[in-house]
């Protein structure tokens, strides 16, 4: 993601997003990314890293509104679970399909105690927070509804000015922040292009591979991966893969083939430059018309 202005009250503002991704200390991974969960950091102060037992996030915002993002977006950091003592309340979200956001906070009563009511988020970091969101609801294709608090998952109080609503200080309260990420707030994208969204159906939002601003992009993207489509923001079908056999050939010399769809398989030869016939497709491999093995397809391109 990059640079996007923003309006607001008149004024253009911008937000970007800072890369301190890292996979050190991230505990598992295949993320499905079908929520958003928003937290506090639950301490005064400002971080941007995972605990050593993999607590923590896939984004962290300051109090001015920088945005750090510490985690592959496939990464599954320990951020809404039960920890063994919280209940579940959200019938599906979890760890394992859940985008999470930190928003470092102030207290200016018992910051020991998530139930203290002082707590609360600056300006800045709910305006960042708002963009964020929507990015990543446009990117990943996540509708509003599948926004939520952390304490929408599990009984946990975070992000506590989120709980409490109380309006303390600079604080929004939870429905004043949806509104915003829904198009209602006075926080907008400017000339904001529509995003193209590569999966099986509209509906099969787990099944999608890839989300671009430009047609072509998508299209190089579906024309990977038979059987799929591409489609609109309004869910409309614009383009539709082409299907099995198809050609190909090398973008470089020498690409490997390998004895199976996978790189963990042997390298058997490499694929010289000209045009070759896939007949199989499987985890991103195709397989040769010839026998000869499997590319990786994302060192091809058709033809």
């Amino acid at each position: 993601m990059h640079e996007r202005p923003l309006r607001k009250a008149g004024k253009t503002m911008s937000y970007k997003i800072t890369n301190a991704i890292s996979s050190s200390g991230v505990p598992a991974w295949g993320n499905k990314k079908k929520y958003i969960a928003v937290h506090y950091l639950g301490v005064v102060g400002q971080a941007h890293d995972l605990a050593a037992d993999g607590c923590g996030a896939h984004f962290y915002i300051y109090w001015d509104g920088t945005i750090y993002q510490r985690c592959s977006l496939d990464a599954v950091p320990w951020a809404v679970g039960t920890a063994g003592y919280y209940k579940q309340k959200h019938p599906e979200a979890n760890n394992y399909n859940t985008i999470s956001i930190e928003m470092c906070c102030k207290c200016d009563g018992n910051a020991a105690s998530a139930n203290d009511p002082t707590w609360y988020f600056t300006q800045e970091t709910q305006e960042a927070c708002v963009w964020l969101v929507k990015q990543l609801m446009g990117q990943l294709g996540i509708a509003a509804d599948h926004v939520l608090r952390h304490y929408d998952i599990v009984n946990k109080v975070c992000p506590a000015p989120y709980v409490h609503n109380n309006h303390y200080n600079t604080s929004w309260t939870w429905n004043e922040f949806k509104k915003k990420i829904a198009g209602s707030g006075d926080i907008l994208p400017a000339t904001d292009k529509p995003w193209y969204r590569v999966r099986k159906t509209w509906k099969n939002a787990s099944s999608q591979i890839g989300a671009f601003k430009t047609l072509k992009k998508a299209k190089q993207c579906a024309d990977q991966h038979a059987g799929y489509h591409i489609y609109n923001d309004a869910g409309k079908k614009v383009y539709t893969s082409a299907k099995l056999p198809y050609k190909v050939r090398p973008k470089t010399a020498n690409v490997p083939i390998r004895t199976g769809p996978a790189k963990t398989y042997s390298r058997v030869k490499k694929l010289q430059l000209g045009t070759y016939m896939i007949t199989e497709e499987k985890n991103g491999f195709g397989k040769l018309k010839s026998g000869a093995g499997w590319v990786y397809l994302k060192k091809v391109e058709r033809v």
